[in-house]
């Protein structure tokens, strides 16, 4: 049984503990809605660059479309007509080289993007761990200062009665003081 100096500094402790407990479950929480926030947009800007590629994508595939459009127009045009054809395939190229090294630099955005939307994802349910943990912590002091509390309590309501037994004795004690000098008295008088 703990005496009631050492229970009020187990409560004191305890309390301690609790608001610690407390803070960290709040910097868990703040951090988790900014790695929330960031899972977000990370989503949205995922989404902008799957856009972007299907968008190059198609616009390759025009530019494919039209080429051969454009050759099988020119084999039939006259001679005059090969060096524009010439400068069109010379430009179309270029275009389509341009095209295939942005949409290699896309899908290696894209790829990055995955892999730190799974980082985001893990460390979110890393601190949705950890809050259930610091909430069950919080849980198991709370209980723990509420027994001390009780402890304490009857600590008090027992030291009271001590007291109490105490002072009866101590009258006791006089009333039989003033009995054994009353007959001290009567003997001696005898």
């Amino acid at each position: 049984m703990l005496q009631e100096g050492e229970a009020e500094a187990e409560l004191q402790r305890l309390a301690r503990e609790l608001q610690e407990a407390n803070e960290e479950k709040l910097q868990a929480a703040r951090y988790g809605l900014a790695v929330l926030e960031e899972s977000a947009a990370l989503k949205q800007r995922y989404a902008e660059l799957e856009g972007e590629h299907e968008a190059l994508r198609q616009e390759l595939q025009q530019l494919k479309e039209a080429l051969a459009d454009s050759v099988s127009s020119h084999k039939r045009a006259a001679a005059d007509g090969e060096s524009r054809e010439e400068t069109l395939l010379r430009e179309t190229a270029s275009r389509e080289a341009a095209l295939a090294e942005r949409i290699e630099e896309l899908q290696a955005e894209l790829r990055q993007a995955r892999v730190t939307l799974a980082n985001a994802q893990a460390e979110g349910d890393r601190l949705a761990a950890l809050s259930a943990q610091l909430k069950k912590e919080g849980e198991r002091l709370e209980a723990e200062k509420a027994q001390l509390r009780d402890e304490l309590r009857e600590y008090k309501v027992r030291e009271l009665r001590q007291l109490q037994d105490s002072s009866e004795l101590e009258e006791e004690n006089i009333s039989l003081q003033k009995q054994v000098s009353v007959l001290k008295e009567n003997q001696v008088r005898s």
